[in-house]
């Protein structure tokens, strides 16, 4: 990964969004037409009711979360953007643009494979030129402060971050 070099005097002044700048958040940029009927697919598949709509009960059937109500939890939780208790095909197609990036990017900084990144695997990337940034992000995304990332933890601020001061249209006509 490469990045805008950021000086150290900037550090304190950046915003969810300008850190998500530097880690290259591509969003819907990066998502191809395949990858919207397959969301498509899968919520068409889930929704029982035939309602167009995912319920929490529907939405647990999602064999991708089976043996992890937390992360079941936590991924409609965060889709469910209007918290009216269903997960739009929209809201679905969102989050999922918004975690299997996360997903990306932090695996690819996970240079031991243990799904954990060390402070010294993310200072290893080339996100800024500051260390004082790099510092910032990594402790932003350190929210239990073990000095490891973990993909649960950086997930939840990633889709707060990636959300802040974004109004996020329809990705189908």
């Amino acid at each position: 990964m490469t990045g805008t070099a950021v000086s150290a005097s900037h550090a304190n002044k950046l915003t969810p969004y300008q850190i998500m700048t530097h880690m290259q958040i591509k969003l819907e940029k990066g998502v191809s037409q395949k990858d919207l009927f397959r969301f498509r697919d899968i919520v068409q598949r889930l929704d029982l009711d035939g309602n167009g709509q995912l319920n929490f009960k529907e939405y647990e059937k999602n064999p991708h979360f089976q043996g992890n109500p937390r992360g079941t939890r936590g991924f409609f939780g965060a889709a469910d953007t209007n918290r009216d208790g269903e997960m739009s095909l929209n809201e679905y197609a969102w989050q999922r643009i918004i975690t299997d990036e996360a997903r990306k990017i932090i695996f690819a900084m996970d240079k031991d494979g243990d799904r954990h990144v060390s402070r010294t695997e993310f200072r290893q990337n080339k996100i800024t030129s500051s260390k004082a940034t790099l510092e910032r992000i990594f402790i932003a995304f350190d929210t239990d402060e073990n000095g490891e990332l973990s993909l649960p933890e950086c997930l939840r601020k990633w889709s707060k971050w990636a959300r802040d001061g974004r109004n996020f249209g329809s990705l189908y006509k």
